[in-house]
């Protein structure tokens, strides 16, 4: 073959390959249009989510970070195209917290982490509490108003090997206090307290407490 076909022919035929790799891909470049329902839950409760604007054969979701009681992650679920849309029931964790929301369209497939989505597996109340900059400032905000105590001192606690959420959206302190009236020594308490923060740039607030790690 002369080399200007056969040059010719190399240019010709490099489009239609890379055209129809392209083809093969499933069209994710554009973000999807994803709506979650209740974006904040209760113990228990159960969000819907409802994913559009995405060309795939089939997309699964799951709550980064959350977890059955015994530590075991919750698994990717499965979503199923109906009326135009991905759509399909979240799993509940076991945790209170903050969980982001990740979607995949194959088991080898990178996750798709739109931006700022997130589950919320609050009590009542608690976004109404004040936020601050340093977590360790939440924590003296339950001190000295829901117990009505005095801090005596508050360490950080390293997460359980059942707690596997974000660590940038959650951390853990363990604190001694003294209850009102009583500041001996041996009336001093213990607790242990969570504060997290509603996004990655968001002040921290009170989770919750308790008794145990």
């Amino acid at each position: 073959m002369h080399p200007v076909f056969r040059i010719a022919s190399i240019v010709v035929v490099v489009p239609i390959a890379l055209a129809l790799a392209v083809a093969a891909q499933p069209r994710t470049s554009v973000a999807p249009r994803v709506d979650l329902q209740p974006s904040v839950v209760r113990f228990g409760e159960h969000a819907t989510v409802a994913v559009s604007g995405i060309d795939v054969r089939s997309l699964e979701v799951r709550l980064a970070g959350s977890t059955y009681a015994d530590g075991e992650p919750l698994r990717w679920r499965p979503l199923h195209f109906v009326g135009g849309a991905w759509r399909g029931t979240l799993p509940a964790p076991a945790w209170r917290g903050v969980y982001p929301l990740e979607l995949r369209t194959a088991a080898a497939a990178s996750p798709i982490k739109p931006a700022g989505l997130f589950l919320r597996v609050f009590a009542r109340g608690t976004r109404g509490r004040p936020s601050f900059d340093d977590p360790t400032d939440a924590v003296r905000w339950w001190v000295r108003s829901v117990p009505h105590a005095t801090l005596v001192a508050i360490k950080a606690w390293p997460r359980s090997a059942f707690d596997r959420r974000d660590v940038r959206l959650h951390r853990r302190f363990v604190v001694a206090y003294s209850p009102p009236g009583h500041p001996d020594v041996t009336d001093r308490l213990g607790m242990f307290v969570t504060a997290f923060r509603d996004g990655y740039s968001a002040g921290w607030r009170l989770l919750d407490a308790s008794v145990q790690p």
